[in-house]
């Protein structure tokens, strides 16, 4: 009995080659397909309704970010340097009490607790939030704009207020 392994390794390859072929092969890889597209638009779903976005956010920043547009908040923040080019006292502390209000609703949106800035400052770390204490001060400054009408802020001051928020608000990528 002698075997010849050619034969045998070319008889291997038809059956394979013929199994491949087959129209029960095509059948099988159109049922994958099929089953593919269908795991793949399941796993899209899922995610769509466990809210990727914010997953996103959160893997990127550490955070969740606010969910208004970078335009939008660029915007307000446009608004808010134009109030200091007109060189009024009272445009800066208005300047001033915007930043502080788009500062505050990003500090809710990323998810500090607190009914409102200074309870969400407090509840921050400063290993979260850089420069945390000039924050704060930038936050009682504004606080002393609402509560006392005889307080007076000179054109540095007002500067130095907003470019805390704007240091704020820059490392945190939102303008």
């Amino acid at each position: 009995m002698d075997i010849d392994i050619n034969s045998i390794i070319a008889t291997i390859i038809q059956v394979a080659n013929a199994f491949l072929n087959s129209g029960f092969f095509w059948f099988v890889k159109f049922i994958l397909a099929i089953y593919v597209v269908v795991l793949f638009a399941d796993m899209v779903l899922l995610l769509m309704v466990r809210g990727l976005g914010g997953d996103i956010r959160n893997t990127l920043m550490g955070a969740p970010m606010p969910l208004a547009s970078k335009k939008k908040l660029q915007k307000r923040w446009m608004e808010i340097e134009n109030r200091l080019k007109l060189g009024d006292a009272h445009q800066g502390k208005i300047a001033i009490l915007e930043a502080d209000k788009l500062a505050d609703e990003t500090l809710f949106f990323i998810g500090y607790k607190g009914g409102n800035m200074k309870e969400r400052l407090d509840s921050a770390d400063s290993k979260q939030i850089e420069d945390l204490e000039s924050l704060k001060e930038a936050h009682d400054i504004r606080n002393k704009i609402i509560y006392d009408k005889n307080f007076r802020l000179d054109k540095e001051e007002v500067l130095r207020i907003i470019n805390i928020y704007r240091e704020f608000l820059d490392n945190l990528e939102i303008i």
